[in-house]
């Protein structure tokens, strides 16, 4: 578990000082490893420790005044951060949740993240495996364990080797072609850049507005020219996005939205698909389309969401070069 932790705190070399680090996982070796491997390298863990069932009866149970002040009572906090380290990587499950009340936390969370992101504070966010986690997936936490936590330890240098071989080929051309069962879409970069993610935030990163990491890491994305995305895909639930004349998704739940990155992933050390978009969108070949926020990496879209996507057996090609052949990737 040390060896994990250091792995996770690696991920943000920049951090002085104060460092937030949120539990969402409820898995106390893993929380306080990553805890007292801060204090070993000077840091100080502000810890917020409200795993997702915790957090389901906070927003029940805490009144509607108290939670709209969420972000109002963390102020000086996020102010001082200079890196946050959030352990979880599951959605919450917002079923039967009172509507006004997740509204309001949802409010006051989303007005802390885009202060977060207007410092620029690097964000790494973990997949840590539990057993609600493994429950969900059809697995043991042993089985879950061996699946996902060799990907996280990954190096920082195995993955930028592990992506270098896609780089070329994407940068010579600015228009890529996204072929599923539902036809083809097309995206432009233009002169956007290729961004790397392989696991560590670095002063680089921060820079070009790379500030946000997962680990499993290991891919290469770019932000697209928002209003120029065409056609349709379908999605591995089965569910296909439609895009107009401007780029916008025409009908179904994410209406209105704009593509806000695309990338290809190549973590060897993920080598099946288990039904968990964080580490799914890493396995090799895997290709995962965000819809939303996009600002914070350099793009121009401006929206409520940012989700990340996985299209089902895709084929992706930059110019005449196919780099992903139905899901794996090409050569």
């Amino acid at each position: 578990m040390e060896a994990l932790a250091a792995r996770i705190v690696d991920a943000v070399p920049t951090a002085r000082g104060s460092i937030l680090v949120r539990d969402r996982c409820g898995r106390v070796e893993v929380v306080d490893a990553v805890v007292a491997e801060c204090r070993r390298r000077g840091l100080e863990p502000a810890i917020e420790r409200v795993d997702n069932d915790r957090l389901r009866a906070l927003i029940t149970e805490t009144p509607l005044d108290e939670l709209a002040r969420w972000d109002v009572d963390r102020h000086a906090e996020t102010q001082r951060i200079s890196a946050l380290i959030s352990l979880g990587g599951w959605l919450l499950n917002v079923d039967g949740l009172p509507p006004a009340a997740l509204e309001a936390w949802a409010a006051a969370v989303g007005r802390a993240e885009a202060a977060i992101e207007r410092r620029r504070v690097p964000t790494v966010v973990v997949a840590v495996p539990t057993a609600a986690v493994a429950g969900a997936l059809g697995m043991s936490l042993a089985e879950l364990d061996e699946s996902v936590l060799p990907s996280l330890g990954m190096s920082a240098a195995d993955l930028r080797g592990s992506v270098a071989p896609l780089i070329a080929s994407l940068a010579a051309a600015s228009a890529v072609e996204l072929r599923s069962a539902a036809g083809v879409m097309t995206v432009q970069r233009g002169t956007r850049p290729l961004l790397v993610d392989d696991g560590v935030i670095d002063a680089a990163d921060i820079a070009a507005g790379a500030t946000v990491s997962n680990l499993p890491a290991g891919s290469v994305y770019w932000t697209v020219l928002e209003g120029e995305t065409r056609g349709d895909v379908v999605l591995d639930d089965g569910s296909v996005l439609r895009f107009g004349d401007d780029g916008r998704v025409l009908d179904g739940p994410y209406a209105g939205e704009r593509v806000a990155h695309l990338g290809i992933a190549s973590n060897p050390l993920v080598t099946r698909t288990i039904g968990w978009t964080i580490v799914d969108e890493h396995r090799p070949g895997a290709v995962f389309l965000a819809l939303g926020e996009n600002r914070y990496m350099g793009g121009s879209n401006e929206s409520s969401i940012n989700v990340d996507l996985l299209p089902a057996s895709p084929t992706l090609t930059a110019g005449a070069t196919t780099i992903v052949a139905g899901g794996r990737l090409a050569g």
